[in-house]
C-alpha cells in the first residue's frame, strides 16, 4: 500500500475508533440519567389509631392507565407509630428503603423491587442508649446514616446523636451529639445533609415536642462521625427566627443553607476549616410561620410554609442575597410541610404537615418546577381535577381501614424491565 494511502486508511480508523467511542460514552450518559419516577411511595398513619399504619405506593406514569390512583400497600402491623420521615430519595433498586414509625422508635425497611407487593423486610428497634430516630440520609456506598433525637436520659440534656447502619439495616456504629463545650445542651438531632466530597456532615437540632431545646448546629467528619464544632445559631432579640434549627442542605461549593423551624435562613462557611462560621441570611416576616422540609433543586430552595399555607421559591444563587422568584398557594386546610423531588423530571410531591387537620385534608399533590423561570405550579393533571390523591377514603387494597394521614412521600422507579 502506497504511504499515503496508508495514512489515510489509519486515519479513517481512527476516526471510526473515536465516534465509536464517543458513541459508547454516549450510550452510558443515557443510561445513567434518571428516568422520570413511575411510582410514590408515601408513608402513612392510620387516621384513628384502630387499624395498620402502611405504606403507599401510587402510580405516577402519566401514561399508565392507572394514573394517579393509590395501586399497592404494606401494612406494617403496628398501629399508633406516628409514621414521618423516610429517606428524601427511594433507594436504588435491591435497596430498602428506611422510614421511622417516630413514637414507636422504630425503623422500618421496606422492600420496593414490585411497586405492586411492597413488603416489610426488617424493623430495627431502638439503638442501644437512644431513642427516637428521626432523619435519614444515604451515602454513595449504600450506608445509610439516622439521626437520634434523645439519648441516655442518665446523661444531663440526654443528647441525641447518630447512627450508621449497613445497607441491609445492621448497626455500624452510633455517637452522641453531646458536645463537652455546651455541658448539659439539650441537642436533639434532627435533620443532617453529608458532602462526602469535602468528608463533612452537617446536623440540626430541634425538637418533636414542645421542649426548648439548643438552637445549635454541628459539624461532622464524616468517615469517622467525630464531631468537630458545634455552632449555636446567632440570636437576635427582635425575633425568634434563630429558634428551632430545622433543615440543611450542602450547597456545590461545600457551603451549606439551613432553614429554621420558624423561617430564619442561615448559611454556614468554612466547614473544612478549623473555624467553622454560620451567619443570618434572611428571617420571614410576621413572625414564626412554621418552615418545614424543603428542596434544594438547583439553585432554587423550595420552601414549605405551613401557616402561611404558601411554598416560597428562593433563588440562592448567591446565598447571601436570596430573592422570592416565586409563590405557590395551597388550599385552605392544606398544611405546607413534606416536598420531595423526582430526579428524571421536573415534579415534587407535597403533603400535608397538620397531623389532625380540621377540616381534615390528607392528600398528597404533586408540582412542577420550571427551573428557568424559577417558578412553581400545581401538576393539575394528578389526581381527580388536578387536586391530588386523597387519603380521606374507606378503602385500601388491604382493606376498609378508613382515612389514613400521609406524610413522608419519595418518588421511586417501577419493576427492572
Amino acid at each position: 500500500m502506497p504511504r499515503k494511502t496508508e495514512r489515510s486508511a489509519f486515519a479513517a480508523a481512527g476516526r471510526t475508533a473515536i465516534i465509536a467511542a464517543l458513541l459508547l460514552i454516549a450510550c452510558g450518559r443515557d443510561r445513567d440519567r434518571a428516568e422520570p419516577a413511575t411510582h410514590l411511595y408515601v408513608w402513612a398513619a392510620d387516621a384513628d389509631g384502630k387499624e395498620s399504619d402502611f405504606l403507599a405506593v401510587i402510580d405516577v406514569d402519566s401514561l399508565s392507565m392507572t394514573y394517579g390512583q393509590v395501586v399497592a400497600t404494606a401494612p406494617i402491623g403496628a398501629v399508633h407509630t406516628m409514621p414521618h420521615h423516610t429517606e428524601m430519595l427511594a433507594p436504588a433498586r435491591g435497596r430498602a428503603l428506611f422510614a421511622n414509625g417516630y413514637m414507636a422508635g422504630k425503623t422500618w425497611l421496606f422492600d420496593l423491587s414490585d411497586p405492586l407487593a411492597p413488603r416489610v423486610e426488617r424493623v430495627i428497634d431502638s439503638v442501644p442508649g437512644f431513642r427516637q430516630p428521626h432523619s435519614y440520609l444515604r451515602l454513595r456506598d449504600g450506608r445509610v446514616l439516622a439521626t437520634l433525637q434523645f439519648g441516655d436520659r442518665t446523661r444531663p440534656g440526654a443528647a441525641g446523636g447518630l447512627a450508621l447502619y449497613s445497607p441491609s439495616g445492621d448497626l455500624v456504629r452510633a455517637v452522641s451529639s453531646a458536645d463537652s463545650s455546651l455541658p448539659g445542651a439539650d441537642i436533639r438531632t434532627y435533620s443532617l445533609d453529608a458532602a462526602e466530597r469535602i468528608d463533612r456532615l452537617v446536623t440540626t437540632s430541634s425538637p418533636m415536642d414542645p421542649t426548648r431545646p439548643a438552637d445549635v448546629v454541628q459539624v461532622w467528619r464524616l468517615r469517622d462521625l467525630r464531631l468537630l464544632k458545634t455552632l449555636r445559631l446567632p440570636d437576635e432579640p427582635a425575633d425568634s427566627a434563630d429558634q428551632y434549627p430545622f433543615e440543611v442542605r450542602f450547597l456545590p461549593d461545600g457551603n451549606a443553607f439551613l432553614n429554621t423551624r420558624n423561617c430564619g435562613f442561615y448559611l454556614l462557611t468554612g466547614l473544612t476549616s478549623e473555624a467553622p462560621a454560620i451567619e443570618r441570611i434572611l428571617a420571614l416576616p410576621g413572625g414564626p410561620a412554621m418552615c418545614g422540609v424543603p428542596t434544594l433543586k438547583g439553585r432554587h430552595w423550595i420552601m414549605p410554609v405551613g401557616t402561611l399555607g404558601q411554598y416560597l421559591v428562593l433563588d440562592i444563587a448567591d446565598p447571601r442575597r436570596p430573592r422570592i422568584t416565586s409563590v405557590l398557594a395551597a388550599d385552605a386546610g392544606f398544611f405546607p410541610h413534606w416536598t420531595a423531588v423526582d430526579p428524571g423530571s421536573d415534579r415534587l410531591v407535597m403533603t400535608s404537615g397538620r397531623m389532625v387537620p380540621d377540616p381534615p385534608d390528607n392528600r398528597v399533590r404533586l408540582a412542577r418546577f420550571d427551573s428557568t423561570a424559577g417558578r412553581l405550579t400545581w401538576d393539575m393533571s394528578f389526581g381527580r381535577s388536578g387536586a391530588g390523591v386523597s387519603f380521606n377514603r374507606d378503602t385500601w387494597p388491604h382493606g376498609a381501614t378508613g382515612p389514613a394521614i400521609p406524610h413522608a412521600a419519595v418518588f421511586g422507579p417501577g419493576p427492572r424491565r
